[in-house]
This record gives structure tokens, C-alpha cells and sequence, in this order.
């Protein structure tokens, strides 16, 4: 049986990193919102209960409503002396089944989740078959014309290095932000009737990666040649890229820090 409260004024501070897993399906995003349930609100909601008093928790990448993620990263300060898996049953022991830790650890008393990620990832996936999935409803999107992920895959190739993105900045980046952005990887593939694609950048545009996936999708069906691909891309002027892929395609999967560890979490921090 868990304590309700593992908390004492005694114990040292320190800074906890969290990897956070979490189906968006039901979340209105990962950051905090006044009404609505978030991911970064579920955590804090259980903290109390763990270490005794609130705790406000900063996390590494903003994921809209609808969208999952199995690889944010979050972390907070806390006076405790429990273990890493100690942390890590306690917090899941109290949160809901959409949201869950996958590890808990010590990080520098300076780690910043946003800050200090060198690079995020993520993969959207699609469900290209006549007849929609009702087991995969909520992780994929579904296309009922058959994509060519061959030529997807090439396009995709265009959007490597650095660029301005303006053309698929969503509508909450402000008027005044910097748009350009470095995309490392890109990769688009097959598995049966699902098609993923694969990104990895150094930061994100609010909406960029499902404005992508959108456009990537007209080429896939044929819609859209590579030059007119390209030209997209080249014009960045916002409002340019209008397909918007559905939220329930896209997931965090990982963001990467200098000397993170097998668990995600920067181990050079750590004691």
C-alpha cells in the first residue's frame, strides 16, 4: 500500500526529472490550463499527495489537445529522499490511466526540460486502407486512398536542414516569433496498411509538424509535385500550408539532451 504523503521539511532539495508517457485522446495538451485536463495538470494535481506540498512542474515541448507522447520530458523540485522507482510507482499510483510516468531520476540542479533539449522527435502515423480502424481510432489517422510513401519519403527529405517554416506555423505562434527552425531527419515508411513519418529538429512551430504531414499527404496522393512542394516550403509566408493532419496521428516520442542515459534523462546532471 502506497503512504498517502512522502514529504518532510528535513529532507534536501532536489531536482526530479520525469519521462511521461500519455494518451492525448482526452487531454487538452500537455500545459497547464485553467478548466481543462492536461497533462502538465494531472501531475501537478498528484504531487501534493506524494511529497506534501504543491509543486509546479516545467515541461520540454508544448503537444496540443489530441496529441500523445511517449518520450516528454518534465521536472520539478522536491524535498524527498525516495528512490527513482519509488518516485515513479508513488506518482503513477495516484494518476490517471491516460498519463503515466516511464522513469523518474535525479537531474542537475539547473536542468531545464525546454531549455536544454538539443532536439525533439516525432512520428505521425497513418492508417491508408478504405475502411477506417475502430482499435486504432485514437493514435491514428485514417487516409481511405492507398499513399505512395515512396514519394512522401523523398519530399520529405526537402524539409532537412534550416528553414524559414513560416508557411506551417499554426495559428497561436505569435506574429513577432523567429520561423526558422533546423530539421536533422526526416523518414517516411510502411508497415502493412500504416504509414509513419519520422521527424527530428531542433524546436517545433506551433502546428508545423501536422501543417507538414498535411502537405506530405497531397504529394502522397498525387496531389502536389515535388517542385510545388519545394515552393511551399521556399515561400514561407504564414497561412501558406492549410491541410492540418488530425492531432490523434501525431506523438512525441523522445527529446534528446547532451549525456542523457538509457532513460532519456541527462545522466551528467545526476549524482
Amino acid at each position: 500500500m502506497i503512504p498517502a504523503t512522502f514529504g518532510a521539511s528535513d529532507y534536501l532539495t532536489m531536482r526530479i526529472g520525469l519521462v511521461i508517457e500519455y494518451d492525448g485522446t482526452d487531454l487538452h495538451g500537455s500545459q497547464l490550463q485553467v478548466r481543462d485536463r492536461t497533462v502538465q495538470g494531472e501531475i501537478e494535481g498528484v504531487l501534493p499527495t506524494v511529497f506534501g506540498k504543491p509543486l509546479r512542474l516545467s515541461m520540454a515541448s508544448r503537444t496540443d489537445a489530441g496529441v500523445h507522447g511517449t518520450g516528454q520530458v518534465g521536472a520539478f523540485n522536491a524535498e524527498t529522499d525516495l528512490e527513482d522507482t519509488e518516485i515513479r510507482d508513488a506518482l503513477n499510483h495516484y494518476l490517471p490511466d491516460d498519463v503515466a510516468i516511464v522513469c523518474a531520476g535525479r537531474v542537475g540542479d539547473n536542468f531545464n526540460p525546454r531549455r536544454d533539449a538539443v532536439s525533439r522527435e516525432y512520428r505521425y502515423t497513418f492508417k491508408d486502407r478504405p475502411s477506417r480502424s475502430p482499435f486504432n481510432r485514437y493514435r491514428t489517422a485514417h487516409v481511405r486512398h492507398r499513399l505512395d510513401e515512396r514519394v512522401m519519403d523523398e519530399a520529405a527529405t526537402h524539409f532537412n536542414g534550416e528553414h524559414d517554416f513560416a508557411a506551417f506555423a499554426g495559428p497561436a505562434t505569435p506574429s513577432d516569433a523567429i520561423t526558422v527552425r533546423r530539421v536533422e531527419h526526416t523518414a517516411v515508411s510502411r508497415d502493412g496498411d500504416e504509414v509513419s513519418f519520422d521527424i527530428r529538429g531542433n524546436a517545433f512551430l506551433h502546428q508545423q509538424v501536422r501543417r507538414m504531414v498535411g502537405a506530405l499527404v497531397r504529394v502522397g496522393r498525387k496531389k502536389m509535385d515535388y517542385e510545388q512542394f519545394q515552393a511551399l516550403i521556399d515561400r514561407a509566408e504564414r497561412g501558406c500550408a492549410k491541410d492540418l493532419a488530425p492531432a490523434r496521428g501525431l506523438c512525441l516520442t523522445k527529446v534528446n539532451y547532451p549525456g542523457a542515459d538509457g532513460t532519456g534523462l541527462p545522466r551528467a546532471a545526476r549524482d
